[in-house]
């Protein structure tokens, strides 16, 4: 394990290396760890005179990091290095997307330096831009050279945790080990080691009692992204009345979530995902909310219109980011709600947006080739607003329909949502509230049984009775009767379209 780990690692610095030796003026190194970038630019800087411009020090000794002048902005430091005689030198500029963001000044004064050391002959230098994400200006495109500096894969991190036990002279269990691999995916070499001393500091061992701290710091790394929301996990697979064939496919995907190395060693791929589609109220995101308590994995959810940036190309990285925050803190379901409405213009051959175009092609090839144990579950109500690249195999593992429940389904809704608000009521008559709510939506339903536990509360805090709900029921306008159009719409949709129906 440790030579592939020093493979990949000489194949990276090999990479730069010649990058360098050719003389390409801007190097963008993309990483979470500045440690690395430096420790990658001092292997091959031996002998040249490194610099160091960042936001709090401004231009600074690489090596040291004491500032050689006093503070100046980016701009500045650029035309001071334009001004300088570079011979053999290389330039650092910490945060570039930051640094670059909206300074039209800087941007002008890096393209000239750039171009000065592709055209004159008496100028030797590379710069490095090093920033935990990518922006890059349009007129900086043709100059830049885009490096990933990768968090440790999983032959890397099992290496670490095997390494770190022996300084505790510690034998970690196989099994032990592969939870631990899959837990710690997304996170830094630092941060995996901080965690194993935290853990053995807790209990003396390093096993999967320590899957808590790992899980809850991948919740701090989400809360201060700010680009996707965890949802607290509340609801069970019981809360969900009826979609029994989606409920069933659910519990086959969790056995093999449980289990995912002993899966894949046996030859089961990873779950991708699936999408639900249907009528609005029915369920879908009640079944991603259950889906995560099923799995035992975190939920996250992605709103993707909130991706969106007024620069360019501020769209595209936040979508990068979101995905690769998601692969950080796998294994988890990435839950993205309403899923036509990002990509709205783009079906049928449409142009939509540049924007949405992009954030869609990106989207797409990260489906095809997500390597992280992210579980997606997307839910839509207008399939037929969506791209037709999305819908087919190999994207989701399957995609299914909600329809408006069915008698026996409303009769579970209904126990449900009254036993949840503590009503065990024996002489309910369920199969006389489900003939009479023919068209209602599980949220109508909730809506009723609400109205009604209300009303009995505010009255004369009687027990609930058939008659009381029939009253609630009766006064109650559903979906179906106040999106007439629209649901004819969908059900005229749906029609045509060959998707597995949930129930």
């Amino acid at each position: 394990m440790m030579v592939n780990i020093m493979n990949r690692a000489i194949a990276l610095s090999e990479t730069l290396r010649t990058h360098v030796e050719s003389h390409y003026p801007l190097l963008y190194l993309v990483t979470f760890e500045e440690n690395k970038a430096d420790s990658l630019i001092r292997e091959f800087g031996v002998g040249r005179k490194i610099l160091e411009w960042n936001m709090a020090g401004g231009i600074v000794d690489f090596a040291s990091k004491h500032p050689l002048s006093s503070y100046c902005d980016l701009s500045s430091a650029l035309e001071t290095f334009s001004s300088m005689e570079l011979d053999n030198h290389f330039l650092v500029i910490k945060d570039a997307h930051l640094a670059l963001l909206d300074n039209p000044l800087s941007v002008a004064r890096l393209k000239a330096l750039a171009n000065k050391l592709i055209h004159d002959d008496t100028t030797l230098a590379t710069v490095f831009l090093v920033s935990n994400q990518v922006l890059v200006p349009p007129e900086l495109e043709k100059f830049i050279t885009l490096f990933e500096l990768p968090l440790p894969n999983e032959q890397e991190i099992r290496a670490i945790i095997v390494d770190h036990a022996g300084l505790y002279d510690i034998t970690v269990s196989d099994h032990d080990l592969s939870a631990l691999t899959l837990a710690f995916r997304g996170l830094s070499e630092h941060e995996i080691r901080h965690l194993l001393n935290r853990g053995y500091q807790q209990d003396g061992n390093i096993d999967k009692d320590d899957l808590a701290l790992v899980y809850s710091e991948k919740e701090q790394i989400v809360k201060k992204s700010g680009i996707l929301d965890m949802i607290p996990r509340h609801e069970s697979i019981d809360s969900i009345g009826g979609l029994e064939q989606l409920k069933a496919w659910l519990r086959q995907k969790a056995k093999v979530l449980a289990d995912l190395p002993g899966a894949q060693a046996f030859g089961v791929d990873a779950p991708k995902g699936v999408m639900i589609v249907g009528m609005p109220g029915c369920g879908k995101s009640l079944a991603a909310k259950a889906a995560a308590t099923l799995f035992e994995l975190p939920l996250l959810r992605l709103d993707i219109g909130s991706l969106l940036g007024k620069y360019v190309g501020e769209s595209e990285g936040n979508m990068r980011r979101a995905l690769k925050l998601a692969e950080a803190v796998s294994p988890c379901v990435l839950w993205i709600d309403e899923l036509e409405k990002a990509f709205v213009g783009i079906a049928g051959g449409n142009n939509g947006s540049e924007v949405a175009i992009r954030l869609f092609g990106h989207f797409l090839t990260w489906m095809q080739e997500k390597s992280g144990a992210v579980f997606v579950l997307a839910t839509a109500n207008d399939i037929s607003a969506l791209p037709p690249e999305l819908l087919r195999k190999g994207r989701f593992d399957e995609i299914f329909y909600v329809d408006f429940p069915v008698p026996d389904e409303r009769k579970a809704i209904f126990r449900i949502h009254l036993e949840k608000r503590n009503q065990r009521l024996t002489d309910i008559d369920y199969a006389q509230l489900a003939a009479k709510t023919d068209g209602f939506t599980g949220a109508d339903i909730e809506a009723v049984v609400k109205e009604t536990i209300e009303q009995a509360f505010v009255g004369d805090k009687a027990a609930l009775t058939t008659e009381r709900i029939l009253c609630v029921i009766e006064a109650t306008d559903p979906l179906k009767i106040v999106m007439k159009d629209k649901v004819q719409e969908y059900e005229a949709k749906f029609k045509n379209l060959h998707i597995k129906k949930a129930s």
